[in-house]
């Protein structure tokens, strides 16, 4: 289980150097990406350019190998095997060769005849005219029927016996008049055409090249590189022939590679070539780096901070919290001497002076409370002592009771045991009784009532079955009851009382009808507005139940009273049933 202070620190950690962490983490990632993106895309535009100026140079050499092959001197050795033509022609056009070259060297200058034989420039073995036409490179020269065909270093080169890397340049020679093939011209081109342009590219370590489709570099400063495979993980996305970049090792080291494919095509299988620019990683990410350690250092602050915040302050917290958790359960369990000692830091030294005005004032009114408490232990000792113990009460009727039977007088002992129930329920605890009971009370009542006024009135009494069991505020019928035979009978008037139970919309319900007199309008009025102002004499009892019905069930329930002068009077009583109290 944790401790307090150790749950302060694992939050600051969580919730301050997590956060730190994972911004730092996105911020270089995102930085990484973007700086990824720039890069290249302004390689990609180098590129490019590095593209058109490739291109210019090739078709430089194309452009001299279009004057050589529409040239009369050529078409007239190539017709008349005429020798000294030929080295005529050399010697005419070197100066113009060189103007139209630039920068670009022709190394051999070869020139197969369509009947056989050969003339080249140097003084070096070539392949005989039967090996040349057996070769790939003339089938690819037929095909194009006059378009220059090239050939790259890397690629099956017949005519660089000495193991020189050179571009090779191949056409037909076709009859300018007939069109018939009169012989081939090949041009042997040095590797420095491209040297000046790819210059462009190289930046400190990084470097470009070309590289065929088959994964072969072709082109490159550094010429050890070339007939070598480009050797990473993902050349298939290279081979995609679209622009774009990655992240790869070369040469053992990380880099970015940025790629594009050349309008150069060659006359192989794998004529498609790609343009890549190497850029070690370690070159462009300095500013990622500076994020990265910016990061290191403001986690390794955080965390010395935490440690200062640790032992300066959630240390000092961890301690008061514990301190009061141990005075808590000392006053749970009612030490309630118990004060908390002061602290330096303002807000704990409040809430252990709030803490010790807390027990200090559970002293005081436990201290009260113990007071009271006897207060009413003395009060109530007083009140039993004086009070008539109701067994004696019970056992005084019941022998009064005998003696009536035994002398006869059934109506003494009748009056007797009905006053015995009526005791019952007005002694007994407790603020309500169920409806039989209520009713057996008030039937008590009448009985006796029915003897003191020598039978000059009647009852009924009717209640439904469900209703005799539910709970009722006690002593609500008897009053009512009474304050009828006190005013609704003259002494010769022979009196009827009804009383009937139901339940009406989940309601209970009595009805107390008599045959009397009645009321007079305006008393009627007021014994239903409940006004202060009632009549002096009687209402008394009406106005006792209707305030009990009131302060226990609310005042959607109580008493509705319906009478009209001598047409008698109807009292309804409402009251909810079970679980409709309103407490």
């Amino acid at each position: 289980m944790l401790r307090f202070q150790q749950k302060m620190i694992l939050a600051f950690l969580l919730f301050i150097l997590l956060p730190i962490i994972i911004l730092g983490f996105v911020s270089y990632k995102i930085s990484s990406t973007t700086l990824q993106q720039k890069i290249s895309s302004q390689t990609v535009q180098t590129l490019k350019a590095v593209d058109r100026n490739v291109m210019a140079s090739v078709s430089e050499v194309d452009a001299f190998s279009d004057y050589v092959i529409s040239s009369g001197e050529i078409q007239s050795y190539l017709n008349t095997n005429d020798q000294t033509s030929m080295i005529d022609f050399y010697n005419k056009q070197q100066a113009v060769a060189g103007m139209m070259l630039g920068n670009s060297q022709i190394a051999d200058f070869i020139l197969y005849r369509e009947s056989g034989g050969a003339t080249h420039l140097r003084d070096t073995q070539i392949p005989a005219f039967e090996k040349f036409r057996s070769s790939p490179f003339y089938q690819q020269i037929i095909k194009e029927k006059g378009r220059p065909v090239w050939l790259t270093p890397s690629e099956d080169q017949p005519f660089t016996q000495d193991k020189r890397f050179s571009f090779t340049l191949g056409r037909v020679v076709k009859d300018i008049n007939t069109l018939n093939n009169l012989g081939y011209v090949i041009l042997d081109v040095n590797m420095n055409l491209f040297d000046s342009i790819f210059k462009d590219v190289q930046e400190g370590t990084a470097y470009g090249m070309l590289v065929n489709q088959n994964g072969r570099i072709v082109y490159s400063l550094n010429r050890e590189l070339i007939g070598k495979p480009f050797a990473i993980n993902h050349f298939s996305d290279i081979q995609s022939k679209k622009s774009g970049y990655l992240i790869d090792k070369w040469d053992g080291e990380k880099s970015l590679i940025t790629y594009m494919p050349s309008s150069f095509h060659t006359g192989s299988s794998s004529s498609s070539l790609m343009m890549i620019s190497i850029k070690p990683w370690k070159e462009i990410s300095n500013d990622i780096t500076h994020i990265r350690n910016m990061t290191l250092l403001i986690v390794g602050l955080a965390l010395i901070i935490a440690g200062l915040f640790n032992l300066f302050y959630l240390k000092r917290i961890s301690l008061f919290i514990q301190e009061l958790l141990k005075d808590m359960k000392l006053a749970e369990k009612g030490t309630l001497s118990i004060r908390m000692r002061r602290y330096k830091i303002k807000e704990l030294e409040n809430i252990a002076i709030g803490f010790n005005n807390m027990i200090a004032r559970i002293q005081r009114l436990l201290k009260e409370v113990e007071t009271e408490q006897e207060r009413k232990r003395e009060a109530q000792f007083k009140v039993l002592q004086q009070q008539i113990n109701p067994h004696f009460l019970y056992n005084t009727l019941e022998s009064i009771n005998a003696l009536a039977s035994l002398n006869g007088q059934k109506d003494i002992s009748k009056m007797t045991i009905n006053l015995g129930k009526l005791l019952r329920i007005s002694i007994n605890g407790g603020y309500e009784v169920k409806v039989k009971d209520e009713l057996r009370h008030v039937m008590s009542y009448l009985e006796i009532q029915k003897v003191r006024y020598d039978n000059r009135f009647s009852y009924e009494v009717e209640v439904e079955k469900a209703l005799e069991y539910q709970p009722v505020l006690k002593l609500i019928l008897q009053p009512l009851v009474e304050n009828i035979l006190i005013h609704a009978f003259d002494q010769d008037h022979t009196g009827l009382i009804k009383i009937s139970g139901t339940i009406r919309n989940g309601h209970g319900q009595f009805l107390i009808e008599d045959n009397g007199k009645g009321m007079e309008h305006n008393v009627l009025l007021k014994l239903n507005r409940l006004e202060e102002d009632r009549p002096k004499h009687g209402g008394h009892g009406i106005r006792n139940v209707q305030e009990r019905l009131e302060l226990y069930y609310g005042k959607n329930y109580g008493l509705m009273i319906c009478s009209s002068e001598n047409e008698g009077t109807t009292i309804r009583i409402s009251f909810p049933i079970q679980g409709d109290k309103h407490v």
